[in-house]
């Protein structure tokens, strides 16, 4: 009977899913490449958005190398663990492509984005107009709580840009 009991609990957490909303976008650095006035802002009583523009300022090509950091803070109070989770290390060009292919269905109403399979990117305005976080592009496993991912580009090594972005998920079913 226990077991029966689990199984049912089990799956109504898996029907019930997560929801993924925006804190916090900020680019700590690399203004030489990027010029991001991109925020966070409330658009109604129920959704959070990012709105804005990212700057392009300087040809991307192969040379420069993305990164993430994930870290974790179950509890929502900013005491951020590292966390063992990771998107491929790549050139900015393979990552595009592989964005486009997993990805591309969240970014069709953004204007100006660099076409399928351009490489270097030319420098342009990309605008962000109300977008909510995708939350079916973040995998059901992942575990409530604050989250905040550094997205770092670098050249040989050496870090020339980051950015941060902080968002909070939550299970519907222990909200």
């Amino acid at each position: 009977m226990l077991f029966i009991l689990f199984t049912l609990a089990l799956i109504v957490i898996s029907l019930q899913g997560i929801q993924v909303d925006f804190e916090r976008f900020e680019q700590l650095s690399g203004y030489n490449f990027y010029n991001s006035s991109l925020r966070v802002r409330k658009y109604n009583r129920t959704m959070i958005t990012l709105n804005g523009t990212l700057n392009v300022v300087a040809p991307l090509n192969r040379s420069l190398m993305i990164s993430t950091d994930f870290f974790h803070s179950s509890l929502g109070n900013q005491q951020f663990n590292h966390y063992p989770v990771k998107l491929p290390t790549q050139d900015v060009c393979d990552f595009m492509s592989h964005f486009y292919a997993d990805y591309s269905e969240y970014v069709e109403d953004m204007v100006n984005m660099p076409e399928k399979g351009e490489c270097p990117i030319a420098p342009r305005t990309i605008y962000v107009i109300n977008k909510a976080f995708p939350t079916k592009a973040v995998p059901p496993f992942f575990p409530p709580g604050l989250w905040k991912v550094h997205l770092i580009n670098s050249i040989d090594s050496v870090e020339m840009v980051r950015f941060e972005i902080t968002a909070k998920v939550t299970n519907d079913f222990f909200s």
